[in-house]
């Protein structure tokens, strides 16, 4: 016989699951977001790497997850420079990088 607790474990495992999968989706989405900045602005992109991820309630959907990406590229190919990503879920919202010197 199924008990209350062996439910409520199956649902903390199946959330926990489900929010590793969204996560590595988004982080998929980020690189992909970053190398394609980098190719289209003619820089060498080097790495992506999450900084911040929170979830947000009833904002534009039921649940979202926002994200903050750090990215690192050089322009020059010696120096190393850093960009910021945001994505709301998988939808990239803003780019910003500081200034970088170029070839």
């Amino acid at each position: 016989m199924v008990q209350l607790i062996d439910i409520v474990i199956l649902l903390i495992i199946g959330i926990v699951i489900f929010q590793f999968w969204q996560l590595r989706k988004q982080s998929e989405a980020a690189t992909h977001y970053a190398q394609d900045y980098c190719e289209r602005n003619d820089i060498q992109f080097i790495s992506v790497s999450r900084a911040k991820t929170r979830l947000v309630f009833f904002k534009r959907n039921l649940l979202e997850w926002h994200s903050t990406f750090n990215f690192e590229f050089s322009g020059n190919g010696e120096d190393a420079n850093a960009g910021q990503l945001l994505l709301i879920d998988q939808r990239l919202v803003n780019v910003t990088t500081e200034v970088y010197r170029t070839l």
